[in-house]
């Protein structure tokens, strides 16, 4: 009944309406929520409008995010709650099975202590087996992927169903978020800078699904755009550069390019220094156009709680610039290592000049991804389409 009046309510409500409470879904994180939402205002503006009307460009940029979170949520790459619930029930069942395995041993060796012989064996231990939990443990967990399957069969198709959903959630959430890019783009001639703020949005979102997708030179390029528009639109201390510069700065490492993350990490660190004494600064917070903006957009923003937020984000920047740095050495040493070898000359023959001149040229490193702190992947994954973690 909850679910029907729902949806009644929501036929009542105007798009603008069904797009502000999408958004307010998406704002606390609910993604599910916001995915059914923001798809009800972009059927009704295309069936009003049309497709690729200018109406839609900022429903298909909300939608885009929320099927992006959503994908996220699905594969585990938010936060440490998904994948360590799962370990964690993992582990109970393992501690279960050896438990019953062990009760199965002893109740074998009591067997054949009361002397029973041991030709009758087999016997007594498939007997024993049909009612355990070995063989019923399978039973018992299909029913809540698939009932009445008794073969694997079910389970396969249910995972491959699965992993079929995932990539329509990534894959949806770039074909909305390109559409709005098309249109904006097409909004540029007559629109103005709220049309280009609209527009690096797009591109900030593009390239946070290339980087799911780890396409990770195709995200650095979306994001540049965006990073561009960014600092004709913002003064240089804006927030908003800053995070741009830092998800550039995620790509580069991902993609081992660590002299330019190392460069893009310290200018989102330099710009949060510069905003938080900005911000210290009463003169400056009076006439800070983004403070009256978020005051005015946000009952609950302080100055006070923008400045302690910015604080704790700087040592998590510093380090992702320790970690550049570490892997960038770690990488020459690697390099020099392998030349050498390739060579067949020793580090003595080296210390003593003979053959420093063929050290010179530094050939790139074969396989270095094992250098970087990539995402946690499940153990049956092998396609390099996003990341999945089938619970």
């Amino acid at each position: 009944m909850n679910e029907l009046k729902m949806e009644a309510a929501a036929e009542v409500m105007s798009p603008q309406e069904l797009l502000a409470a999408g958004r307010r879904d998406l704002a606390v994180r609910d993604y599910s929520s916001a995915v059914e939402t923001l798809a009800k205002v972009c059927e009704q503006l295309a069936k009003s409008h049309g497709d690729i009307a200018d109406e839609c460009a900022e429903a298909y940029l909300w939608y885009g995010k929320a099927l992006l979170g959503l994908s996220r949520e699905e594969n585990g790459v938010l936060g440490d709650g998904v994948p360590g619930d799962n370990e964690d029930d993992n582990e109970e069942e393992n501690a279960e099975e050896n438990g019953e395995n062990a009760g199965e041993e002893k109740s074998e060796e009591a067997v054949k202590e009361n002397g029973v012989v041991e030709k009758n064996e087999p016997e007594s231990t498939t007997k024993d087996e049909e009612p355990g939990s070995s063989t019923a443990e399978p039973e018992e967990s299909m029913p809540d992927d698939k009932p009445g399957t008794s073969n694997g069969e079910g389970d396969e198709s249910i995972a491959n169903l699965e992993n079929d959903d995932d990539v329509d959630n990534l894959q949806l959430a770039w074909e909305m978020l390109d559409l709005s890019r098309s249109i904006l783009q097409k909004r540029l001639e007559t629109g103005g800078d709220a049309t280009r703020a609209l527009l690096a949005e797009v591109l900030l979102a593009l390239g946070e699904v290339a980087l799911e997708s780890e396409t990770y030179d195709k995200a650095v390029v979306d994001m540049m755009s965006c990073l561009d528009i960014q600092r004709e639109l913002y003064k240089s201390d804006d927030r908003r550069i800053a995070e741009t510069h830092y998800h550039i700065g995620i790509a580069n490492s991902l993609a081992t390019n660590f002299e330019d993350a190392i460069t893009h990490f310290k200018n989102a660190a330099n710009i949060l220094e510069t905003r938080i004494k900005t911000l210290e600064n009463p003169s400056s917070v009076t006439d800070d156009a983004t403070v009256k903006k978020y005051t005015n957009s946000d009952p609950l923003y302080t100055v006070e709680g923008e400045i302690k937020e910015l604080k704790e984000l700087l040592p998590e920047i510093q380090e992702k610039i320790q970690d550049m740095m570490d892997y960038k050495a770690e990488t020459i040493k690697r390099v020099r290592e392998t030349l050498f070898s390739s060579n067949g000359e020793s580090t003595v023959s080296s210390a003593n000049g003979a053959g420093s001149s063929k050290a010179e040229p530094k050939p790139a490193a074969s396989d270095i991804s094992h250098l970087i702190k990539r995402k946690r992947k499940n153990s049956g994954e092998e396609s390099p389409a996003p990341k999945r973690v089938n619970s």
